[in-house]
């Protein structure tokens, strides 16, 4: 999720404590948005903001960190400073659970692993959610001052979060299914990889990315109808590439993030050949994301390179 839906979210989450546990309210707001910090990663340059952001302040490792911080100052009979960072930890858990949902995936379990794992279930910007929120922070700008009324708010608001969730993962799956059902292939010809992305607007709605080797075919597929839409045939240029570019940082980092990211593009002109790449699952919003767009010489050599991150 982007780091102002995770702001809202902690809000509306935490309203209902303040008038209770003023201390345990601030921390849950605070935890919600202090995994992103690793945002800042961005100062040390595009690599480090991809090799950085969602991992480390994301783990286990970063919330039984601030745990037993909480539990070292409940010890130490501070424990309005105990309640703040037991609220922290707490709106961690909320913001690492909310962003396995998405694409791109955490490093939830470092450091005993260090893959990202994502479940594909809600697009980082989400309509439903969104409103399901809104209504919740209209409801406790309503209510404010009336602490009876804010708890059930938030207690109804959380609890609608934790069932839309669920539901988000099992109409995720069911899309996978159909777009598998949808893939078989002919002859002796292997399955593809596939990935299915929601989009944005409509939960029925999916983007799916079928990877074939020499090539990929997108389409949209509409669980609703059960029938894909807007089916295009892309491709595959990676073979083509000099070695030299695959082992630049944009490559790599990329490719680390997306096995489907791929090379799309090929333009040769005066003796220079540019190629475009780009993450081929994720397209709401026509998003240009990680695309790349390299320039080499006759040589093979990099004579331009632009990284849209």
């Amino acid at each position: 999720m982007d780091i102002v839906t995770h702001a809202l979210i902690g809000a509306t989450s935490a309203a209902g404590l303040l008038a209770w546990q003023p201390e345990l309210a601030c921390g849950v707001v605070l935890g919600n948005v202090a995994p992103d910090l690793d945002a800042f990663s961005r100062l040390g340059g595009k690599q480090a903001f991809i090799r950085f952001h969602q991992t480390y302040t994301h783990s286990v490792a970063a919330v039984a960190f601030v745990s037993l911080a909480a539990a070292g100052l409940w010890n130490a009979s501070q424990a309005e400073g105990s309640l703040l960072l037991l609220g922290i930890a707490i709106g961690m858990v909320m913001h690492v659970g909310l962003d396995l949902t998405n694409s791109y995936g955490v490093r939830w379990a470092w450091p005993f692993q260090r893959s990202r794992m994502a479940l594909d279930w809600i697009f980082f910007i989400d309509l439903p959610m969104l409103l399901w929120t809104l209504i919740g922070l209209s409801l406790v700008a309503w209510s404010w001052g009336n602490g009876t009324w804010l708890a059930w708010i938030s207690g109804g608001y959380v609890a609608g979060m934790l069932l839309m969730i669920p539901v988000r993962g099992m109409i995720a799956a069911r899309a996978r299914r159909l777009a598998v059902s949808m893939s078989e292939p002919s002859g002796d010809r292997p399955p593809p990889r596939i990935s299915v992305i929601p989009t944005t607007w409509l939960p029925w709605q999916f983007l799916v990315c079928r990877d074939w080797g020499e090539a990929c075919v997108t389409s949209t597929l509409d669980l609703w109808r059960g029938e894909e839409r807007d089916v295009q045939r892309i491709p595959l240029l990676d073979d083509a590439m000099p070695g030299t570019v695959g082992e630049l940082p944009p490559w790599q980092a990329m490719r680390d993030l997306s096995t489907f990211y791929h090379a799309v593009e090929q333009q040769t002109e005066n003796g220079h050949t540019t190629f475009v790449c780009r993450d081929l699952r994720i397209r709401n919003y026509a998003t240009r994301f990680g695309t790349w767009t390299c320039q080499v010489d006759a040589a093979g050599q990099i004579v331009r390179s632009e990284w849209e991150v």
